[in-house]
């Protein structure tokens, strides 16, 4: 197995605005390098009555009169402070369309009520690992006892290898001929080639030699075993395999392939671990950080039908897709979607896909180039898997500026559907860097037709999200506050004053509480109302929802 390299790619300057949106994520990366030496810890939830005191309000406890509706400012937020540690152990129940909001009868944000209500549902419907915390706390790598389909853990060694399907229209960069390898019954396929490359030498000797007919008849021969070689490639009884490929920020066209990456047993909840200068690390070390080691260009039936086998065989029948936003290589995209999936846990198939974003932080107006071009890739890709996968449940996952393609994608999808049921299950837009009117107006409509569950995560503390809106001159989906997007049918989900990190952008992955609630939507599938974390707040007739901060799980 090759390891796969990162191949950036590089830009001249942009306008100021750019220019500023360059240096908010210069400074997010030296916060993430911080946040590694901070250690996240999932939570145990076996005292609900506490966590109820514990996220209300101080106005709930002493009976005062609820203050007024949102926005609210992050210092508001209410804590959860005493939640022990967190070891899910119930089965997901079976698909089924969340409740519409603004058919429910929601108090006032603040009212006792509106948080007391959220926990105790949730309480009284999530079975939870019993344990005592300690004893979770002492179980070595308990993070990888939980494992996406197909991951194996190697103890003696100290990770686990994680496998990522993906679909990439990236161009691929150059393999070595020593990079194709054969898969499948390919005993068969080399006996075939070699008699072929047999016959033609003899047809080649025999023409030397001046028997023509001899050599005619030879020659023959190898083509017509050359043939059959050829037909037991094309009827999939052996495959081409391009191994240790890797793919730059240029469009090439759609493929797809199978990538491993391992996970530490170090691995710390909300974290890819990478090398630091900070730490003196230079090179990759499989005991400490998250590495990719492969990854495998497969055809396109070898894909499906390697996918279908795994979706088949996993602990769970679902596929989780991540589809990355600006800024990211085809590298990180991988990583993060194993990162994911082993911390929410997931137990069905993580899948990624990854469009031609530059990686650079001044290929902004490049990437939201790219990140239309690739929609009909996008499109082909995720029908495919709704389709041929045999999944029972698909649930899709973007971030950034990644929702501008699946967004896109989905109103398309909503237009062209004859059926009434929902192609997907789960549909979670974080801190999607969408225009806001055009959200509520065009895209939420055909989101909720083809999903059985939509779920925006906004954040009044997303500086990059800030810099987009000035580059545009219009809000952002993805933005809280004033300008929070509540639309009926969507749970807006408000985690302002979550994330700490300076540029405030990627708390989908890396914050603790936000995986714990990712994983009571992916995994529990419960709505809103019925999720632990979540304080019930509302804007005028409509109602979303809170993430309560839980203390020092993300001092960074």
């Amino acid at each position: 197995m090759l390891l796969t390299h990162n191949f950036r790619q590089t830009t001249g300057p942009r306008a100021f605005a750019f220019a500023l949106l360059g240096l908010f994520a210069i400074a997010s990366g030296c916060s993430e390098r911080a946040a590694e030496e901070t250690p996240l810890r999932y939570e145990n939830y076996e005292n609900p009555e506490a966590d109820a005191a514990a996220m209300r309000s101080p106005a709930d406890s002493q009976g005062l009169p609820a203050p007024s509706p949102a926005p609210l400012d992050p210092p508001q937020i209410a804590r959860a402070e005493s939640l022990p540690k967190f070891a899910p152990s119930a089965k997901a129940p079976t698909m089924t369309k969340a409740p519409q909001p603004q058919a429910m009868s929601v108090p006032k944000a603040g009212s006792a009520a509106a948080s007391s209500d959220v926990v105790t549902s949730q309480a009284q419907r999530i079975e939870y690992s019993t344990a005592p915390a300690e004893q979770v706390a002492a179980e070595p790598s308990a993070h990888l006892q939980r494992l996406p389909a197909g991951a194996e853990h190697d103890a003696e060694a100290g990770f686990a290898t994680v496998e990522v399907f993906y679909a990439t229209d990236r161009k691929r960069t150059d393999v070595p001929l020593s990079s194709y390898q054969i898969s499948g019954q390919k005993t068969a396929f080399m006996m075939f080639a070699a008699v072929a490359i047999g016959l033609a030498l003899l047809g080649l000797y025999q023409l030397v030699r001046g028997r023509g007919r001899m050599a005619a008849v030879s020659m023959v021969a190898s083509c017509l075993v050359g043939v059959l070689a050829s037909g037991w490639i094309a009827l999939g009884q052996a495959n081409i395999e391009k191994q240790g490929v890797t793919y730059s920020g240029a469009r090439g066209t759609l493929v797809r392939g199978i990538c491993e990456v391992t996970v530490p047993d170090t691995h710390r909840r909300g974290l890819v671990e990478r090398p630091s200068l900070l730490r003196f690390e230079l090179r990759e070390d499989q005991t400490k950080h998250m590495v990719l080691t492969s990854a495998t260009e497969l055809a396109a039936d070898d894909f499906r039908q390697r996918l279908s086998d795994r979706v088949a065989s996993a602990p769970e029948s679902d596929l989780l897709v991540f589809i990355h936003g600006y800024n990211v290589d085809f590298e990180s995209a991988v990583q993060r979607t194993a990162q994911i999936a082993v911390d929410l846990p997931f137990e069905g198939v993580p899948v990624c896909y990854s469009w031609p974003s530059q990686a650079s932080l001044v290929g902004y107006t490049v990437d939201e180039n790219n990140s239309e071009w690739t929609i009909a890739h996008l499109k082909e890709f995720l029908l495919e898997l709704v389709h041929e996968s045999g999944a029972k449940s698909v649930n899709v996952v973007a971030h950034s500026m990644g929702n501008r393609p699946m967004t896109a994608v989905m109103q398309q999808i909503g237009w062209e559907m004859a059926q009434a049921t929902a192609l997907f299950d789960r549909i979670v837009l974080a801190a999607p860097d969408v225009d806001a009117d055009r959200f509520r107006r065009d895209l939420a409509p055909s989101l909720l037709k083809v999903a059985n569950q939509v779920t925006l995560y906004a954040s009044s503390d997303d500086q990059a999200l800030i810099a987009s809106k000035k580059v545009h001159g219009h809000p952002r989906a993805g933005e809280s506050g004033d300008q929070i997007v509540v639309v009926p049918g969507i749970e807006t989900i408000d985690v302002s004053g979550i994330d700490l990190s300076l540029l405030g952008h990627s708390y989908y992955g890396d914050n603790e509480t936000m995986l714990r609630d990712l994983y009571e939507l992916v995994r529990q599938r419960l709505p809103a109302p019925q999720r632990a974390m979540l304080i019930a707040r509302q804007a005028g007739e409509l109602v979303y929802w809170q993430l309560a901060q839980q203390q020092g799980a993300a001092v960074r």
